[in-house]
């Protein structure tokens, strides 16, 4: 997160990203889940409060490389989301890019991407069963049209823009949406046909479209905590689903670095988005749906007045004393009386009207104001779209205190129950509040029409208010969980008819998700997504570590971390450099770096006009530079594992068509990267000792890592390689291509790792001998009389000599090793400087591979 990366001048041009806050939140919202379930993967990436906890005296300390997971996590990880807040989270939605032609040839959707034991259908490619794989043009929308999100016109009509390579949409455009609601994939200019961008800008994005493999639609959402006033009513009070506000923390270096980087704080604190629990989320919208879809009392007619709502229930009606408030109410009801009588002559009028109620009891009609200050209004306003829209005829009681206005509410209800009752101030041109009633009088149709955009409006404000970024998580979930998106139910969803914009899971197939799993892109981004959880799942963590990572996979079942692609599972020139974001993503799209495997950025479909261009360490920017990344990373390792066998095999093909182990094997599906750590955590690894599901870096194992010990202080770490790289051609083939991990211990103790080429089995018992004795070998000559056991033998030494703890906590087989070592070796400890001399550490390194 801390590299700074500046992009390279021929891709500025391209990039302008979308920031959602709530002015625009439903809009984009909307544009978001329309083009979710036809994405091929999503990258995401947070800008968040604070990364690190200090030390309770205030200072800071580096992580401890041999700590295990599990004490990482509770030690320096747990914390840190649950103190500290996000402020920007990036989702980048890739799609394939039907006009994409690899090397200018035919498309590389792949005919020959499901043949043979490297690429075949399996839970993820069921979905697709009906796509016709060599018809490019037919399998970017063949999701979308057979699930009934575009019919054949609207297809057509996406197709076509597309296919004209329609501009960014300029200052003051908007997005051109589909027939059916559906965000068009390209962007209009204000009038919706010209195009102001001048030739030289469009030529090089034209240029970039045929020979970019994806299209991407990037989103920057502000996020900032709800408060009390967000809530809906009598939520608050609820003791099962209770509103815990969240502080917001900052951590004074990590805000330093953001406006550093021109984070834009005001956007944030003004128009930053909610976010709530998804629990709290589905009590809140059961709570909806029970009040307008739930049987209701048809005489209760005063949808969504407060006041109003105060004299249902078993409450004892207002009895009046003074002659004073009786005569009050009787001179109010007697022109109430008088207005609904005069309803032929003065209430009916076509376009609505309403009167007002003197203080001395006359009517007062027409729309002008009078000395009471009373004034009429012949219109409310549309929850939908913002313009406004007549309901029927109302009439302004005079002012009066709460004990009085709450006695006409019962009284009129019993007496007229048909009649709708309101705050007169919650009427939008009702000016400041005057204590006032409103009565307003509705045909059966008006009627239903109000109480639609009283629903709509309620509902709109539970996604914009409360729900907010929830919303988005939720529906990221369900793609990544396989669920089923259509047209009609992302409508419904945003209508307040459903719950989800997904499709409930069918219960005649057993709950199988009928949709496809959508994988999540991030790099080094375990933190983010323990973020996403505090956020969006519960504010605490649980206490393990492996619930932790059961609860994300929960949430994400399929997750790609870059960072482990790059350093574990890619090729030399890769492996060779920075895993760096930024610098992984300059290499990736230099032409001369890549040759073999050229990489050209997606376009972006859905560039806005006042987000932000190329800036690093802003969330949709490193999300889209990811989703860039992992795309490049994953061509590579195409071209170089699969081509002879599958030919042009696609990335879509490829990742949406493959066995998981395949996947796993190729790309690490559901690995991610540990910062400063011996291990690799892997999500969906249940097997091994006790405890060792998280397996150790770079392909390491516990049975050929080797822990050295005894030599002098003044070896380095030349002297270590040198002795184990002495190996002469008459010896074992497996030798000539060992690979060695040194990790410093301390001055007189270190582990030495071994790998070996991908080809080589190391589960074979014999491998493991010949790599153990060679190494062995090797050290015993080049160092003398040293003591080397692999780390399986040490945990049995430290067993035999009872060191090991009696039970360790949630350590296992692994954890009782590196327990041990770190006791034995005084890890964690500072040591004098007469160990080994300030010369002797200036000559190691505490990692080389």
């Amino acid at each position: 997160h801390f590299t700074f990366f500046v992009l390279p001048q021929q891709f500025r041009h391209l990039i302008t990203m979308v920031n959602v806050t709530r002015s625009n939140y439903l809009t984009e919202l909307s544009h978001f889940l329309h083009h979710l379930p036809t994405a091929s993967f999503i990258s995401i990436d947070e800008e968040m409060t604070g990364i690190s906890l200090r030390n309770p005296d205030g200072s800071w300390s580096r992580p401890n490389k041999f700590d295990l997971p599990n004490e990482r996590y509770q030690k320096s990880l747990k914390g840190v989301p649950e103190k500290y807040s996000i402020l920007q989270v990036g989702v980048a939605l890739f799609h394939r890019n039907p006009h994409y032609r690899p090397d200018g040839g035919s498309d590389g959707g792949g005919s020959n991407g499901a043949e043979g034991d490297v690429v075949v259908r399996g839970a993820r490619g069921q979905a697709q069963g009906d796509v016709d794989e060599d018809d490019a043009d037919a399998r970017e929308h063949s999701f979308l049209h057979r699930e009934g999100m575009l019919n054949t016109d609207e297809l057509e009509d996406l197709t076509e823009r597309e296919e004209e390579g329609e501009a960014p949409q300029q200052s003051g455009g908007s997005r051109e949406k589909t027939n059916g609601g559906a965000a068009a994939a390209a962007t209009v200019t204000t009038d919706g046909e010209s195009n102001t961008t001048s030739e030289e800008e469009s030529k090089p994005a034209d240029d970039t479209h045929p020979s970019s493999e994806y299209i991407s639609r990037t989103y920057n959402f502000y996020l900032f905590p709800g408060t009390d006033r967000d809530q809906p009513r009598h939520s608050n009070n609820n003791n099962s689903h209770p509103y815990l506000q969240r502080e917001v923390t900052l951590d004074p270096s990590a805000i330093k670095f953001l406006i550093e980087n021109k984070m834009d704080f005001d956007k944030v604190f003004r128009e930053g988005i909610s976010f709530t629990t998804c629990e709290r989320g589905e009590f809140l919208k059961g709570m909806y749906f029970e009040k307008y879809f739930s049987e209701k009392d048809e005489s209760s007619n005063n949808i969504g007045d407060a006041e109003g709502s105060k004299t249902s229930g078993s409450r004892p009606k207002v009895k009046l004393t003074r002659p004073e408030d009786i005569a009050f109410v009787a001179r109010t009801m007697a022109n109430l009386r008088e207005w609904i009588d005069s309803d032929a002559v003065d209430g009916d009028d076509e376009n609505g009207s309403e009167n007002d109620v003197g203080e001395d009891g006359g009517v007062n009609g027409g729309n002008e104001n009078n000395g009471n200050g009373a004034h009429g209004d012949n219109s409310t306003v549309d929850a939908v779209d913002g313009g406004q829209v007549c309901e029927g005829t109302s009439l302004v009681l005079p002012p009066c205190n709460a004990f009085l206005r709450r006695c006409l509410y019962e009284t009129i209800e019993a007496e007229y129950p048909g009649l709708i009752l309101e705050r007169a101030d919650n009427h939008p041109n009702g000016g400041a509040a005057r204590n006032q009633i409103r009565v307003i009088r509705l045909s059966p149709a008006e009627k239903e029409s109000r109480q639609t955009r009283i629903r709509l409006d309620e509902w709109h404000k539970l996604l914009q208010d409360t729900l907010g970024f929830t919303s988005v998580f939720r529906a990221i979930s369900d793609a990544c969980n396989g669920k089923s998106f259509t047209k009609e139910r992302i409508e419904e969803f945003l209508e307040g008819r459903v719950r989800d914009p997904s499709v409930p899971d069918d219960a005649e197939n057993g709950g199988i998700m009928t949709g496809r799993q959508i994988p999540i892109v991030i790099h080094n981004g375990l933190m983010d997504l323990m973020f996403l959880m505090t956020h969006c799942h519960h504010p605490v963590l649980p206490d393990e570590f492996e619930d932790t990572k059961k609860v994300i996979r929960k949430y994400f079942p399929c997750i790609y971390d870059t960072k482990i692609l790059s350093s574990e599972y890619s090729d030399a020139v890769i492996q060779g450099g920075s895993s760096a974001l930024g610098e992984l993503y300059t290499v990736v799209c230099n032409d001369e770096l890549n040759l073999d495997v050229p990489f050209k950025p997606p376009p972006i479909a859905n560039q806005g006009a006042d987000g932000a261009t190329e800036q690093a360490h802003e969330a949709a920017w490193d999300a889209y530079m990811t989703g860039c990344v992992f795309s490049a990373l994953c061509r590579r390792v195409i071209a170089s594992k699969y081509r002879r066998v599958n030919g042009n095999v696609s990335l879509d093909s490829f990742l949406h068509n493959s066995r998981d182990d395949i996947l796993r094997y190729s790309l690490g599906l559901n690995k991610i990267y540990m910062h400063m750590s011996l291990y690799t955590i892997d999500l969906e690894s249940t097997s091994g000792p006790i405890g060792l599901h998280d397996p150790l870096t770079n392909g390491l194992s516990v049975e050929t890592t080797f822990l050295v010990s005894g030599f002098n202080c003044s070896v380095s770490t030349r002297d270590i390689l040198q002795s184990l790289m002495n190996v002469s051609r008459n010896e074992e083939e497996l030798l000539q291509h060992l690979k060695y991990e040194i990790i410093w211990l301390n001055d007189t103790s270190l582990l030495v790792g071994t790998k070996v080429e991908e080809e080589v089995a190391l589960e074979s018992l014999a491998n493991k001998n010949i790599i153990a004795s060679h190494v062995r070998n090797k050290l015993h000559a080049g160092l003398g009389s040293v003591k080397i056991l692999n780390l399986i033998e040490y945990f049995e030494d430290l067993k035999s000599r009872k060191e090991l703890p009696v039970k360790p906590v949630s350590s296992g087989f692994a954890g009782s090793i590196f327990s041990g070592v770190k006791r034995a070796l005084g890890l964690g400890e500072k040591r004098s400087s007469e160990e080994g001399g300030i010369e002797g550490q200036r000559r190691k390194r505490m990692r080389v591979g």
